[in-house]
């Protein structure tokens, strides 16, 4: 079994964390630390409660001051990357929120090392256009985790952390940050950018529309970005950003019907199912080509999930054929219910065929 991600707080850590704070601040308490971080509920916190159960032990043990305590952590922080490092940006968002200029050049810093986007968004709320303002220049840092942050950590909808509700309602102060980063070098910046972009479309599409139809076609680095950042009104097949990125919704497909290997599936086993595409017009047209499975839920009702195939141009009364696999085996982010369950085949967007089968 993987190890949990919770682990990576763990005892070692705690002591070689406690060992550096000691070493740079006399007035600190390292046993009494130690021994208040790994108390008894220690084994029961989850991961980000392990992080700020850890955050709030270092302010409890010392005697300095936080713009004091802020020093030794800077200095700490180049020594930790990955979750662990998170820790000393999550220690910057409790504490330092009533000294942002201080506090937004050490996010900066320590986001180099591991990320600062989750604690950055509380001086974005409190300071916004201070916030921001510092953004934007982060966007032509020279180092590339920078430049990222300035773009993950004013996404409206950043996954796990708090949402932006003034972006949400308008993202105007993100387009400027976005454009400076739209054909940066690092495939790291831009899949940042693309997943700002792809949470724009969930509360404000025409912004997100407009943006990638004037990007669409003057990079290759902006092409993938607009296919990535519109994945989502791509697979739900929204007209106008399948005409940006040039599949014509007009264009006539067939997909006669879906030949599935079984009509009864076993929860926890797997299917196959074929079915054929074929280009209905006199010339060559492009065409997204995925299939959504209809899931029964508990309550009984379906939910659809719609999986990517291909994306490509067809031959006139060209017929495709393709063969794929589905899978019943319970995930983290999906649990199975028994029941009536529904595939369909879309071809930019349109539903062209549908079969039903049980899960039992």
């Amino acid at each position: 079994m993987a190890e949990l991600l919770k682990n990576e707080f763990n005892e070692e850590f705690v002591n070689a964390l406690g060992d550096g704070l000691a070493a740079h601040d006399e007035s600190f308490n390292l046993d009494g630390f130690v021994c208040s971080t790994i108390n008894e509920n220690w084994e029961a916190r989850e991961l980000k409660d392990r992080m700020r159960h850890i955050t709030n032990m270092v302010h409890a043990h010392t005697s300095l001051q936080y713009l004091e305590q802020l020093e030794i952590m800077i200095t700490l922080s180049s020594h930790y990357g990955g979750l662990k490092g998170m820790t000393f940006p999550d220690y910057v968002e409790v504490y330092g929120l009533d000294h942002p200029k201080e506090s937004l050049q050490a996010l900066k810093y320590m986001t180099r090392y591991s990320s600062s986007e989750f604690a950055i968004r509380p001086f974005i709320v409190k300071y916004e256009e201070e916030t921001m303002q510092a953004m934007l220049k982060w966007s032509r840092d020279e180092n590339e985790h920078v430049r990222r942050l300035s773009s993950e950590g004013c996404r409206p909808r950043l996954p796990w952390a708090m949402a932006l509700l003034s972006f949400k309602a308008d993202p105007t102060l993100i387009i400027p940050i976005l454009e400076n980063l739209k054909v940066d070098d690092s495939l790291y910046v831009r899949k940042s950018v693309a997943n700002n972009i792809n949470d724009i479309t969930k509360d404000n599409p025409e912004v997100a529309l407009d943006l990638s139809n004037q990007w669409f076609r003057t990079h290759e680095h902006t092409d993938w970005i607009v296919k990535h950042g519109l994945r989502n009104l791509l697979k739900s097949g929204n007209e106008q950003a399948l005409q940006i990125i040039g599949f014509d919704d007009k264009a006539q497909f067939e997909v006669p019907e879906i030949t599935l290997s079984d009509r009864k599936v076993k929860k926890g086993g797997s299917f196959k199912f074929d079915f054929k595409v074929t280009n209905l017009e006199t010339k060559m047209a492009f065409a997204k080509v995925g299939f959504v499975v209809s899931y029964q839920k508990a309550n009984g009702t379906l939910s659809d999930k719609i999986f990517h195939v291909t994306e490509k141009e067809f031959a006139s009364a060209n017929a495709m054929q393709f063969s794929k696999k589905l899978s019943f085996k319970d995930l983290t982010t999906r649990k199975h219910h028994l029941g009536l369950h529904k595939i369909g085949v879309l071809v930019n967007g349109k539903k062209l065929a549908e079969e039903e089968f049980e899960l039992i």
